[in-house]
């Protein structure tokens, strides 16, 4: 009898426990498999126009486990004003998992169109690193050492934009999984540049470099 008591209760509690299971998943609100957004930029990541001409953005697209899904768009492009404008797309899934990508688009003045900082630039501190600056288009230049380290390469390779007179736009950007920017940077065409790194190895200090 004490044996059979004994079975009833077991059967009892696992009843229970199945059952309190099964309602905490059926209440839990988000799907057994969630599928990461997926967004596409239709155009190129990086521009640069002349002040005062136009730019009309291609926009983005995004998937969630193959199916298209809605995208928000945050950012204008002031396209009289010389300056660096970004643009975010965001998608989220039905999980409320984000994935963001940005478009970047430099405003260029005239005045500096024709203008090339292309070369070789040394650190003037630190470990004295060389930076290879290249021309890619209209005021929009890559740097292969953004903070003038010892050994470049494309844990350190930024974009940016030269947009008037002596100013450098250098905006948020993901490089080889890290977030880097620059403030307060300037160029003095055919003699050297300067910036801060916003980067979480780098310090604020500004770094020059000079042209070789």
């Amino acid at each position: 009898m004490r044996k059979l008591k004994f079975l009833y209760l077991l059967l009892a509690l696992s009843m229970f426990s199945f059952s309190s299971c099964e309602k905490e998943l059926d209440t839990e609100g988000i799907s057994r498999i969630t599928y990461f957004p997926s967004v596409s930029l239709k155009g190129e990541q990086w521009n640069s126009i002349l002040a005062g001409t136009t730019f009309s953005d291609p926009g983005a697209e995004a998937t969630e486990g193959g199916e298209m899904i809605e995208v928000e768009t945050k950012g204008t492009v002031d396209t009289n004003v010389p300056g660096v404008y970004v643009m975010t797309y965001t998608a989220t899934n039905k999980d409320g998992f984000s994935t963001s990508v940005r478009r970047y688009v430099g405003v260029i003045d005239p005045a500096v169109a024709d203008a090339d900082m292309s070369g070789k630039y040394q650190r003037d501190a630190g470990a004295y690193g060389v930076s290879t600056v290249t021309k890619l288009g209209l005021g929009h230049y890559v740097t292969d050492n953004v903070g003038g380290v010892a050994t470049p390469g494309p844990a350190t390779t930024v974009h940016f934009f030269h947009y008037q007179d002596n100013k450098l736009g250098v905006p948020a950007q993901d490089v080889a999984g890290s977030e880097f920017a620059a403030t307060s940077a300037t160029v003095n065409m055919g003699n050297s540049y300067s910036w801060s790194v916003i980067n979480s190895g780098y310090g604020a200090a500004i770094r020059k470099f000079v042209k070789q």
